[in-house]
């Protein structure tokens, strides 16, 4: 059972799926060397195992030292020493950017430019050629592979098409250049049964209320851990998603803004979801505090947000642990996607379940077709025309037959050019997809 801060951690131990005993576990900071360490107990049952976690707390050294946490450099674009050159237009550029973008995305741009420095960062704006930006783009696919130097290609493209705006060059030359082709990772997600077999095992975890409601509401994984219980009304089966858990410039996670606009959203929970965040509510009263509206749903030992590296090794271990394909955390959206369009959910309303603001988005990208589903497309060409076997033996075809095939390769026609990816790709800020 959770605690808040300084008051540890207690769970069940299970073997063969029942629980044989219980485990206090409590983290504390060396004095001396301001590491961290962990401790744990184990009783027969749980009133026993808490009784002596609370006892082994208060043996446990105090420090009054904070630790600095582990975190990333804070990004930093390095100062250009000539005005003319595109290392001072990739630093004009990144500044006019800072204001609009959100910090990871700050970040990214910055390390695909640092990668460009060194080719072309000498190089006079006024003198970039086409030859420039391709031998750029080789270079960082020899050192970093195709998808980087993708990356990097786009980030400088669109620090010459500003360029332009600013009328400081002429012409965009990297518009000019080709990115690397690359294998995407073809979309993993499961099938109901797979869904049954991990839930069944995750059932047991402190956690399962998390991915529950993963699956449900195919939030993505920094609005699950940023989520409050303010945000939460059981009694209307209502989630409110207002925040997401994002890195700042340092590489710290803090709360911020959903990725999009439309990631603001209303989201009606199911009976079941309902029910499970209803008892995860209770054993966080039974953990001796009421939860504040301003608490995290999910919480990790010390009262905060849960890591995301932890999450995925929870993710992880549960996935191994029900012999289950591996896949992302972030497939649990994709997999939630396609088992509401699987089951007759309007396109629509789950585009506005998952937050998008563009339907084909939702079904070109996280939609993924089952096999029972292809099954269902192997209608046999008799019944395509409109064949039908009379008494006698002889076929004979429906009348409107024909008009019913002309109404089809239609109606075939129309939904292959809705599918079709748009030819004007926009001016996005962000690196990776939703």
């Amino acid at each position: 059972m959770r605690r808040r801060a300084n008051e540890g951690t207690v769970h069940p131990v299970q073997y063969k799926g029942k629980v044989v005993s219980w485990r206090g576990l409590a983290t504390y900071t060396d004095p001396n060397t301001l590491t961290r360490h962990r401790k744990s107990v184990s009783r027969r049952t749980k009133e026993e195992a808490e009784e002596a976690l609370l006892a082994l707390i208060r043996k446990l050294p105090k420090s009054s030292v904070k630790r600095t946490p582990r975190t990333a450099k804070k990004a930093v674009f390095p100062l250009s020493k000539s005005p003319d050159t595109m290392h001072a237009l990739f630093s004009r550029w990144i500044d006019f950017k800072r204001r609009d973008i959100r910090p990871s995305t700050y970040r990214n741009y910055v390390h695909a430019l640092k990668l460009a420095l060194p080719h072309i960062g000498e190089k006079h704006f006024k003198e970039l050629t086409v030859l420039d930006v391709e031998a750029l783009v080789s270079a960082i696919y020899q050192e970093r592979g195709p998808k980087t130097a993708g990356r990097v290609l786009r980030v400088v493209g669109m620090a010459l098409r500003q360029a332009v705006r600013w009328q400081m060059i002429p012409g965009n030359v990297a518009e000019a250049v080709r990115a690397p082709r690359f294998q995407k990772r073809e979309m993993q997600v499961w099938n109901p049964e797979q869904i049954e077999r991990f839930l069944k095992v995750a059932k047991l975890h402190r956690l399962y209320p998390l991915f529950a409601l993963a699956l449900s509401t195919g939030m993505r994984k920094g609005e699950l851990l940023s989520l409050q219980w303010q945000d939460v009304d059981l009694e209307s089966r209502v989630l409110m998603v207002r925040r997401n858990l994002v890195k700042n410039e340092a590489g710290q996670y803090e709360l911020g803004l959903p990725k999009t606009e439309t990631g603001t959203r209303r989201i009606i929970l199911a009976t079941d979801t309902v029910e499970a965040l209803h008892k995860h509510w209770q054993e966080e009263i039974h953990g001796k505090r009421t939860p504040k509206p301003g608490d995290f749903v999910f919480t990790a030992a010390s009262g905060n947000h849960i890591m995301h590296r932890h999450l995925d090794r929870v993710f992880k271990e549960l996935t191994e642990k029900a012999r289950l394909p591996r896949i992302r955390f972030h497939d649990l959206r994709h997999t939630s996607a396609s088992l509401l369009i699987r089951h007759g959910v309007s396109p629509k309303i789950v585009a506005d379940r998952m937050g998008h603001a563009d339907v084909r988005f939702t079904l070109q990208v996280y939609t993924h077709v089952y096999d029972d589903q292809r099954e269902e497309a192997a209608v046999p060409l008799t019944e395509l025309l409109g064949v039908r076997r009379v008494a006698d033996g002889n076929e004979t075809l429906a009348s409107g037959s024909l008009e019913a095939l002309r109404e089809l390769h239609a109606t075939l026609g129309r939904f292959l050019s809705s599918c079709q990816p748009r030819q004007n790709q926009r001016d996005s800020d962000v690196l990776t997809l939703n």
